[in-house]
Formats: structure tokens, C-alpha cells, sequence
């Protein structure tokens, strides 16, 4: 790489080069000298000189240089190294470590520091770490983040605006039964370990804290004690049973309503509140109940409630007034809320389904299996909780056992929307179903169950409905608003494959294309872009790989309230080819990109005037490039 010095009234300015850069002395003409430089090196394995920046700490003047690979080869934290300025023909480098102090109890890896250095005001700079990553669950978000630097190199803030809250950051209190009656102790602790092991606990996710139990309450501890899960499964191994003759449930879910959720024991503002309630009798205090659970619905707390039977059982009692003042405890419905365990042993057999408290829809990959029974098609979900494959017989309803050998090639592609009660559904295509293809939304459960919820076919024998779907959260609210569909073969105007578009959900109808009979497949792709225009609505993009001659177009559709406005805002049209681009890319001459009078940004073709055009192998006539 070369380099070069631009002086401007008296101050070098540098442009960067790897690994060595290079520095004239200071003068006071406007001349560069260039048998004279500055050697500043550092290691090349950090690519130190990616990015550089003039500086000036207590009147010593600085080169700060990015070295974004700085670190271990597992771990590319990236840094920036500060270089003095002096009369020494070759300066020594030393690191500021913000890598270390940008990242610090983050343990984000590879995040690339220093790959932007710019300057900031007042007399500071910023750092950016484009591949910083956020961690939620099981899942990572490379969002990136820049920290804003001090005159004095001390980082003074984290800026990441992309970067969103987990889902996973929530405040976790469990109200622990220690009476007499509970027994043996150590399933318990087991119980309590499992469930722990699976919580992410962290600052920015899970916090957890406990409460026992029994004729008084205690705070066994807060929840910003712990930081780690690995501490808080530890300290859960050491909790000794407080004993006790009375089961005061009341008085113990008041105290975790109003004290274990209090910001002085550490709860953080925005954060779930979940609750989870452990015990193996009926309450002593139960007319206090309504007062305890109004104080918790008033603080926002869902209650997860656990009825422990091995009491009950062992005595030969009836458990139902037991089991209905636990349901009373838990939050609605019961059927996700409410739990009951015949002894303390099987209190680790509930632990996979506490574990989705965090998320009530198990993330994972939902694969489509094209070919799966004769090509009747089939899906197979793959998550932390194991794989899932529904037999042939699950989607029976849509797809007739008697059709089996029709190769309805359900699984061709497939998705997920979210519905109006944040509940999640599975979108899997069959473009080949009668020849005219469907689509369905499905619910599955972990036991390979599946629920399908609704069906929608095709029109056109060979269109290949269903090839191609698109789920778009229009208005940014986490609800899916519409589900668009293709049928990028659909035959049109002239017996062309113009392709189709179907909105599903509200309101059905079509997405406009160009309006001639030709071969343009549209809807052969289709992609969410988040808010093209900057009105706070998501927009489309939909491709037509055939239009112009096989050359391809772009179609651009602009969102509005909770619906794809159907006429296209912009068409990006390909006249030239890749090979064009690259063959042409030696031209002396800057690409540019001419606005329409809408506003939009279009490419363009250029004819470059004074130049001779490539010319195309065997072809008559120029390409133009294309920018």
C-alpha cells in the first residue's frame, strides 16, 4: 500500500498504510518530506494501520492507529495503539487497551476494535467495533457498537443504536417452600440446580433470586448477587431447608411482590417480572391470598405455580383444595402456568418446560424436507431441546394420505410469522399440491404434534404457489401484518411467466408488477427491508429474475401502517452483466448515481465521453457501464 502526508497550515496529516506508517517532520513550509520520515510499526498480524487518527493529549501530539485484529486467534477483540509524535526517526507504539475496558464483563469476542477511528467532540474520538456482538439466549446479534474516547484516552461511553434489549432480560424471584413437609431436601436442591443451569444469567438478561419459606420468609439472596449462571447454581447446592411447622405462602409471595422485586435488591427498570412459586402444601394464610396476588398483578408479575403431591400422596390425602389454591396462584391460563409433580424427585421432569418462561416458542431451525415421502414433503425443526420430525400423518388434514404419490413438495420453503396474541406459527409452502400448490400455518409441539391453523391455495395449475413466502412485520410492533406469497411461474398476459404476488392476512389482494407480456417470474424472491424511506414502516423488495430480456429487475415496495402498498415505488433494472462490471472497473472514472425526480436513488447507464467502451465477446455492439 502507498502512503502519503498532506500538511494544512503547518499539521501533518497522515493516510494509513500496513503495517508501517509513514510521517514527515514537523515544518513549517508546505512541502512534503519525504527522505525524512516517521516509522511507526506494530504488529502485522493485528493489521495495525487499518484506520489513523491525529491526536493531542496535554500538548503531546499523537497518532492513534487501529489495529483491528489485536488479540488471540480465538479472539479478534481489536485495539488502538497511540504513537508519539517526537523528533525520533522511529517512534515507539504502545496500546491504549480499550479493547479490554470497551468489552469489559461482556466476554464479546472477534469485535474488531478499532477498525473506525473519527474524531469527537470535545477534543475526543470515537472507536468502533463493527462485529461487536450481543448475546440473548443462545442466540448472537453482530449489532456493532462505537465507544466515545476522553482527550485523556479513557472510554466515557458505549454507543450501540442498534442494539435491542433480550428478550431474556428479565428479574426471576423463586418462592421456595422450606417446611417440614417437603421432603427429601436434597430433590430439591437437584430440582433448583437443573433449572438454574438453564437460565442465561447475566447483567444484560437473567437475574435470579430466591425466597424460602415456611412459618417466616427469608431471602436466601437478591437478585444482583449473582452474575453468572455457574454462581448461582453453586450458592443454590449450599441452600439448607429453613424448616418450619406452617406453610405461609401468602406472606411469602407478598414479601417477594414487594421486597425481592424492590430496586434496592437489585431489580432493574424494563425488565420481565417472573415468578415462580415451589411448595407442597396448602397455605396457612390463604385468606390473605387475594391481597398478596392483587400486590403482584399491580407490580406486572407473572407467577409460574409448581403443586408438589409426594405430601399428600404419602398420607393418602385427597389434593384437590391444595391443587386449586395453586392454580388460584398461578397466572392464566393454567395450562401454562400451573404445574403439579406427584413428589420432589419429579420436580426435574418440569424443568424443559420452566426453561420457557424465557421464550414461550423454543427458538430453532425449522428445515423443509422436499423430499420426504415420495416427495410428499415433510418439515423437521432442529433446536436446544432436540430435533423434531412430525410424521406424514400430522399434516393428514391438508394433504390427503390418498395423495401420497403426488410429490406435493411441502417444505419447499418455509418460515414463521407471529400472530395478534404473540403466539408463533410455521409457514411451510407446497408449490407442487394438485399441481396449483398451498401453503399452511401450523403450531408445533415439542412431541411433534401439529396444529394447522389455516391453508391457502393456489389458482393456476404450474404457477408454483407457494415456491416463495414472506412474512412482514409492517408497522416494526413484533406482529407480523402480512404474509406474501408467490407464484413466480403464474402465467400472464401474451401466455408469459409474468410471476403473481398474493398479500395474505389484511387485505388480500395482489402486488402490482410492470404491466407487458414477458417472461419475468416475479416473486422468484422476495426480502423485508426495514424502512427504506424512513417513515417508521418496513418496505419489500421483490425480484423478477426474467424481466428485460432475462436481465433481472428489483422491485421496490413501500410499506404504510399495517399493509404493502401494492403499486411499486421503484423498479432496479440490470442491463449489464457481471462480467461487464469487472471487465470495465480499470475505467478512469467515478461511478455515479443520478436521483429521479421522486427522490429515489436509481443506477443509472453511463457512456463515459472520450473513452472506448468494452466491447462484449462476439458482440456488435458496446456494453455500458453501470453504476
Amino acid at each position: 500500500l502507498l502512503s502519503c502526508l498532506v500538511v494544512c497550515a503547518g499539521e501533518p496529516f497522515m493516510l494509513p498504510v500496513s503495517p508501517l506508517l509513514s510521517l514527515a517532520g514537523l515544518c513549517d513550509c508546505f512541502n512534503i518530506d519525504v527522505k525524512q520520515p516517521r516509522i511507526f510499526t506494530g504488529p502485522e498480524d493485528a493489521l495495525f494501520g487499518f484506520s489513523v487518527l491525529q491526536h493531542e493529549v496535554d500538548g503531546e501530539k499523537l497518532m492513534l492507529v487501529g489495529a483491528p485484529w489485536d488479540g488471540s486467534p480465538n479472539n479478534r477483540k481489536g485495539d488502538v495503539y497511540k504513537c508519539i509524535v517526537g523528533d525520533e526517526v522511529n517512534s515507539n507504539c504502545s496500546k491504549v487497551n480499550l479493547g479490554k475496558k470497551v468489552t469489559e464483563n461482556k466476554k464479546k469476542t472477534n469485535s474488531h476494535l478499532g477498525m473506525t477511528l473519527t474524531p469527537d467532540d470535545p477534543n475526543g474520538f470515537l472507536a468502533c467495533a463493527p462485529l461487536w456482538s450481543q448475546e440473548c439466549g443462545t442466540s448472537i446479534f453482530s449489532t456493532g457498537i462505537c465507544a466515545s474516547v476522553s482527550d485523556d484516552l479513557e472510554p466515557k461511553e458505549i454507543i450501540a443504536p442498534t442494539a435491542q434489549r433480550c428478550t431474556t432480560y428479565m428479574d426471576i424471584v423463586i418462592v421456595l417452600d422450606g417446611s417440614n413437609s417437603i421432603y427429601p431436601w436434597y430433590e430439591v436442591q437437584n430440582f433448583l440446580s437443573n433449572i438454574l443451569s438453564k437460565f442465561h444469567i447475566s447483567p444484560e438478561q437473567m437475574q435470579v433470586g430466591i425466597l424460602q419459606y415456611g412459618e417466616i420468609s427469608i431471602h436466601e439472596w437478591s437478585l444482583k448477587d449473582y452474575q453468572t449462571t455457574q454462581d448461582v447454581v453453586g450458592a443454590a447446592k449450599n441452600i439448607s431447608r429453613q424448616e418450619g411447622r406452617e406453610t405461609r405462602t401468602a406472606y411469602a409471595i407478598h414479601m417477594a411482590c414487594t421486597e425481592a422485586f424492590s430496586v434496592e435488591r437489585g431489580a432493574r427498570e424494563g425488565a420481565t417480572k417472573v415468578m415462580i412459586v415451589v411448595t407442597d402444601g396448602e397455605s396457612h394464610d390463604g385468606e390473605e391470598l387475594p391481597e398478596a396476588l392483587a400486590e403482584c398483578e399491580k407490580r406486572n408479575i407473572t407467577r409460574y405455580a409448581i403443586a408438589v403431591l409426594g405430601h399428600y400422596i404419602r398420607r393418602q390425602q385427597d389434593p384437590e383444595t391444595f391443587i386449586n389454591e395453586i392454580k388460584y396462584i398461578a397466572s392464566d391460563p393454567d395450562e401454562k402456568y400451573f404445574f403439579n409433580v406427584t413428589d420432589e424427585a419429579a420436580l426435574n421432569d418440569i424443568v424443559d418446560a420452566l426453561d420457557g418462561c424465557e421464550d414461550q416458542h423454543d427458538d430453532g431451525i425449522l428445515f423443509g424436507m422436499v423430499g420426504a415421502y415420495d416427495w410428499e414433503g415433510g418439515v423437521l425443526k432442529e433446536s436446544s431441546g432436540g430435533t423434531i420430525t412430525p410424521p406424514r400423518e400430522a399434516f393428514e388434514k391438508e394433504f390427503p394420505l390418498e395423495l401420497k404419490n403426488h410429490a406435493a413438495y411441502l417444505g419447499y420453503t418455509v418460515s414463521s410469522v407471529t400472530v395478534g396474541d404473540w403466539r408463533k406459527l410455521y409457514v411451510a409452502g407446497a408449490p407442487r399440491f394438485k399441481h396449483k400448490g398451498k401453503v399452511i400455518l401450523f403450531d408445533l409441539s415439542p412431541d411433534g404434534d401439529v396444529t394447522i391453523t389455516q391453508a391457502l391455495a393456489g389458482e393456476q395449475i404450474g404457477s408454483y404457489f407457494g415456491s416463495e413466502v414472506c412474512g412482514v412485520d409492517v408497522d416494526q410492533d413484533g406482529i407480523t401484518d402480512i404474509l406474501l406469497i408467490a407464484a413466480p411461474m403464474f402465467l400472464g398476459a401474451g401466455n408469459k411467466e409474468t410471476g403473481k404476488v398474493y398479500e395474505g392476512f389484511a387485505p388480500n389482494g395482489t402486488l402490482h408488477s410492470q404491466q407487458k407480456a414477458q417472461d419475468a417470474r416475479f416473486g422468484y424472491a422476495m426480502a423485508v427491508a426495514s424502512d427504506l424511506n424512513h417513515d417508521g414502516y418496513a418496505d419489500l423488495l421483490v425480484g423478477a429474475p426474467l424481466e428485460d430480456d432475462h436481465q433481472g429487475a428489483l422491485y421496490i415496495y413501500h410499506g404504510d401502517e399495517y399493509y404493502i402498498i401494492p403499486q411499486y415505488k421503484q423498479v432496479t433494472s440490470a442491463p449489464c452483466s457481471t462480467w461487464t462490471v469487472m471487465s470495465c472497473w480499470t475505467w478512469p472514472s467515478e461511478p455515479r448515481v443520478v436521483p429521479s425526480s421522486s427522490g429515489a436513488w436509481s443506477p443509472r447507464v453511463l457512456r463515459l465521453p472520450g473513452l472506448t467502451p468494452c466491447p462484449a465477446p462476439g458482440a456488435d455492439t458496446p456494453l455500458l457501464l453501470c453504476a
